[in-house]
């Protein structure tokens, strides 16, 4: 089976290189690759009998005369894991293509090795695939005991404290369509994906307990293992560091770049869902903010305040909308939002803010009376502050669902 999947191209790229026709015939003596297309499907009864002998066979132009579908050269058995499997046949004068034999004998059974290697390692990606998406959708306690399982058959303890990361890499499929279009989109795919899983392997598992997987082309997903004597932020600035050489690699190799959000120490089937359900929102919540390295952490504050907006009850949100509905459609929203923005991120420190946004004092002060006008807000008052963050917030919201909406519907 292994050999009849790859038997026609070993054919090809092999005859082009020693300059001589080539054929291979399974172990029931049927060619399944042919330099000659004719060949193809034929039955070879000499194969039968170099299996039987499983050693090289030279067949002369004064032999060949009584034998059925057999051409001048030498026939070989194709070896794996110690049984032949095949017979490669190089066609010509035997005492010229005879150098040949081991040689190729040797390429086509190393390409058996690594195509068996390659379905070896695909099966095993599907199936941590399936367990990956037991843990983060199963949301019925019944098929907890089949899930736990099913993973101690793969050899994880889903009992073990791990971590969700999600590590999205920005744009990676529109970088890859550009850079192959002249390849076959399916087979850069799969380069591109075993390449990815293999760099992310070497950068972020280093025990395993720590579980891997492939959720979309542009992100991945890691249960990663806790160590109980390292703190959270030795654990954090681990990630720090593995991030920036992944990076590295990313830019050079893609031209993309990654970030990575961190969900809640858990374990249990439903802690290591939990966990995947922070990191998915700590994620959202991540790309609307400018901190960098982009490392979102559920349990960051800066995160944690742009969940509490998306949390915000229906009532509050329509009347925070309500009560500054004039200031939120005014015609110069945009900058006069951005300044409060960056009045907040600088504590409300007027210097701070006005050389942050390289105003003239005297021009945010101006600004500044000009929102608490539209708002009736004290602005130097902290909790009026907070009010209006949050309107500014949700509106913004609003703004990119909608712009994500009409996206779709172009599509």
């Amino acid at each position: 089976m292994i050999l009849k999947q790859i038997a026609q191209m070993i054919v090809e790229n092999t005859t082009e290189i020693i300059g001589y026709p080539i054929s291979i015939t399974d172990e029931k003596g049927y060619i399944i690759g042919a330099t000659d297309p004719n060949r193809l499907g034929s039955f070879h009864q000499a194969s039968l009998d170099v299996l039987k002998k499983k050693q090289i066979v030279c067949y002369e132009m004064t032999e060949i005369k009584t034998l059925k579908n057999v051409l001048p050269g030498v026939a070989t058995p194709i070896m794996f894991n110690h049984e032949a499997i095949g017979v490669l046949g190089i066609i010509g004068n035997p005492a010229d293509v005879k150098k040949y034999a081991q040689i190729v004998k040797s390429h086509v059974e190393m390409m058996c090795q690594e195509f068996f290697k390659q379905e070896v390692n695909v099966l095993e990606s599907q199936k941590i695939d399936t367990l990956i998406h037991h843990l983060i959708n199963s949301q019925n306690t019944e098929d907890h005991n089949r899930i736990i399982r099913y993973g101690k058959i793969l050899g994880y303890d889903l009992n073990v404290k791990r971590a969700c990361l999600l590590i999205d890499i920005d744009m990676l499929s529109l970088n890859l369509s550009n850079q192959q279009a002249d390849q076959p989109d399916e087979l850069a795919l799969q380069r591109l994906q075993k390449d990815l899983i293999d760099n992310l392997k070497y950068y972020f598992i280093d025990n395993k307990q720590d579980i891997i997987s492939l959720l979309t082309l542009d992100q991945f997903i890691i249960f990663k293992t806790i160590n109980s004597s390292e703190t959270a932020d030795m654990f954090l600035k681990k990630i720090k560091h593995k991030l920036q050489r992944l990076n590295q690699y990313l830019e050079v190799t893609y031209h993309s770049n990654a970030a990575i959000s961190i969900g809640n120490v858990k374990s249990g089937v439903d802690g290591i869902r939990e966990s995947y359900l922070d990191a998915l929102k700590a994620l959202s919540a991540g790309t609307k903010t400018d901190i960098y390295p982009r490392i979102y952490h559920y349990n960051d504050w800066n995160i944690a305040l742009e969940l509490l907006s998306k949390g915000l009850a229906p009532y509050i949100k329509d009347r925070l909308a309500e009560n500054y509905h004039d200031f939120i459609y005014h015609d110069n929203f945009d900058t006069l939002s951005s300044t409060f923005m960056t009045y907040c991120k600088c504590n409300m420190n007027l210097s701070e803010t006005a050389r942050s946004l390289f105003l003239h004092r005297n021009s945010l002060v101006y600004r500044l009376e000009k929102i608490r006008d539209l708002t009736s807000l004290n602005l130097a008052n902290f909790e009026h502050c907070l009010l209006l963050y949050f309107a500014i917030k949700i509106h913004s919201e609003g703004i990119n669902t909608q712009s994500l909406d009409s996206h779709r519907k172009i599509k």
